[in-house]
């Protein structure tokens, strides 16, 4: 299972030996040095032709970069937020580990001396390159090199994308902003705004096509800088990273892709009405809360869902692309041969499903991701078949050390995922593995090939079967049948050291840390979020949540406080 009690991770600051293995004794290889190419998308869920998720979705540079490797069919994120999974990607490390469990946390804050992958790498010979999102942060730190920083509203110019004060002010149902040099009018698609703005920028929880030049996005400037890279030559081996940030919101591609995807006749997810009736509280407000984009009733109410699941589609299509234009220019490379290939998404996006739109939930649309690893020419592991598949449960935490012992690189001790290489051999081989993610504290779910489990901070749970439930339509929590289950799933739930308790009182989530002064987030949607501890502003969540302890000494982990209390 994963070490989830670190021991000292500071030994990870020592100088690693510098010693390039470049023959894998289980492999027929050359001795020619093995790059590595790491693509990685943004928001990108399992909408994918390869996978099977939406059946008009145009996706073929992905298709073909799976029939050249091994497609994960059951991979999950750590955390299905930017912050937490790409922190937890690059380090090696759980959020329990790290410190970031979603946007409001950044890993050179909780973890300075974290060491990232491509650190990890240039300790031990290899030149590191990278452009767009890599990081949630600053991906140029961890870099020997680094090129376009990813703006997500561009062809829209900074400038351009800045409200006024009048406009913010003006009454109507949105927010209504001219942008002259495209003829636009923000938001394209006329829907009033759920979240709180934070900023006087135009709101990105948006779609619909934009006719400007490709060369102005910045997923296809990204992937200039990466192919420009690639006709470049290295006297040592190198890892290029190219972080693809569509189909992230604002949901805008170049028009050609929208055109793909005719609103009126794209397929809606599916979805059961009264969904959320069988789960709790805390549960619901995850699928109604608008955390990360707008709310599915404002979707509904204003006709736009058929809009949007047309607009994903197209931005899928259009990361894609670039895609294509990276593997082209790999296969015409020098370095065609003897390049590890990884590419994955950061975590899902839920369109509607349980009523919600964005990512950091627990359920299957949210945290299922495309993995696809594929082994240098040079270099395949012995049994290593092109083009199959695993149906293994996966956890993108397993991929750091899958890149280091694929190029027979000095292993860290302390990372929390296990190698896919014997995966990547033998697709169906052994493996007893769970894949585990956190959104925000104190809420894990785990997933076995069977069973997905959930345990939120105030005690509630959720359990589904996925042999007679792929939908995750019935929780089977609680039901007397289903009790040894749910108990073996959650003993094998992470421990965070660094808190005691979790309780929730009314709408607010109180965090009991194992040293220090109780935490106190809410109310509403910051009881997800957890932007600004409030314990100073609401003592009496606190004196209510001691006397609760107070005359229930033996209460531990995770509760509920009554209101009465």
């Amino acid at each position: 299972m994963y070490p989830f009690i670190r021991t000292t991770l500071e030994a990870v600051g020592i100088a690693i030996v510098t010693t390039i293995l470049l023959v894998d004794p289980d492999c027929s290889c050359s001795q020619e040095p093995i790059n590595i190419l790491l693509i990685t998308f943004d928001d990108m869920n399992d909408w994918v032709g390869c996978l099977d998720g939406h059946p008009q979705v145009q996706t073929p540079h992905l298709d073909r970069l799976a029939k050249r490797g091994v497609l994960f069919t059951r991979a999950h994120c750590a955390s299905p937020v930017c912050s937490g999974s790409r922190a937890a990607n690059f380090t090696g490390l759980l959020p329990i580990n790290n410190g970031v469990y979603g946007n409001g946390q950044k890993i050179e804050r909780t973890m300075p001396n974290a060491v990232f992958l491509p650190q990890d790498l240039k300790r031990q010979g290899y030149h590191t390159m990278g452009t767009g999102k890599l990081l949630h942060g600053n991906s140029a730190a961890m870099l020997d090199e680094f090129g376009i920083k990813h703006d997500k509203f561009l062809p829209i110019t900074g400038a351009e994308t800045k409200i006024s004060s009048a406009e913010l002010n003006r009454p109507g149902p949105f927010v209504q902003h001219a942008i002259p040099r495209l003829g636009l009018t923000m938001p394209l698609n006329q829907m009033p705004r759920d979240r709180e703005p934070k900023s006087d920028r135009i709101d990105s929880f948006d779609w619909g096509p934009i006719d400007a030049p490709e060369d102005e996005w910045t997923d296809t400037q990204s992937t200039n800088w990466a192919v420009a890279k690639l006709r470049q030559k290295y006297d040592k081996p190198f890892f290029l990273g190219l972080g693809v940030y569509r189909p992230h919101q604002p949901l805008w591609a170049p028009k050609k892709y929208h055109d793909l995807y005719p609103p009126d006749s794209v397929a809606l997810p599916k979805v059961l009405v009264g969904d959320l009736n069988d789960l709790g509280k805390l549960a619901q407000d995850f699928g109604r809360f608008p955390i990360t984009s707008g709310a599915h009733k404002t979707v509904v109410e204003n006709d736009q869902w058929r809009n949007a699941v047309s607009a994903y589609l197209a931005c899928i299509t259009f990361a894609d692309a670039q895609l294509g234009r990276i593997l082209d220019e790999l296969d015409n490379s020098p370095y065609a041969d003897n390049t590890l290939i990884v590419a994955w998404s950061d975590h899902g996006w839920q369109l509607g499903e349980k009523e919600h739109w964005g990512k950091f939930t627990p359920w299957q649309r949210s945290t299922r991701v495309p993995l696809i690893i594929v082994p240098p020419r040079s270099a395949p592991p012995q049994g290593f078949v092109p083009g199959t598949r695993s149906e293994r449960v996966v956890s993108l935490i397993d991929v750091y050390p899958t890149i280091m012992e694929m190029l027979g690189l000095k292993v860290r001790p302390d990372l929390d995922g296990t190698s896919l290489r014997p995966l990547i051999a033998d697709p169906k081989a052994e493996w007893d593995r769970v894949a585990i993610s956190t959104i925000g504290r104190g809420n894990h779910t785990i997933r076995s090939e069977r069973w997905h489990y959930t345990r939120y901070f105030d005690g509630t749970e959720e359990l589904y079967d996925f042999e007679n439930d792929p939908d995750e339509w019935s929780n089977l929590a609680g039901k007397p049948d289903y009790i040894d289950v749910q108990s073996r799933l959650r003993d094998q739930l992470p421990i965070d050291q660094g808190f005691a308790h979790f309780a929730r009182y009314g709408e607010f989530k109180v965090a009991i840390p194992s040293r220090g002064s109780i935490q106190v987030y809410g109310p509403g949607v910051e009881i997800i979020n957890e932007s600004n501890d409030v314990a100073k502003q609401h003592p009496e969540v606190v004196e209510a949540v001691q006397r609760y302890m107070e005359s229930h000494p033996r209460v531990v982990g995770y509760f509920n406080v009554p209101l009465e209390q």
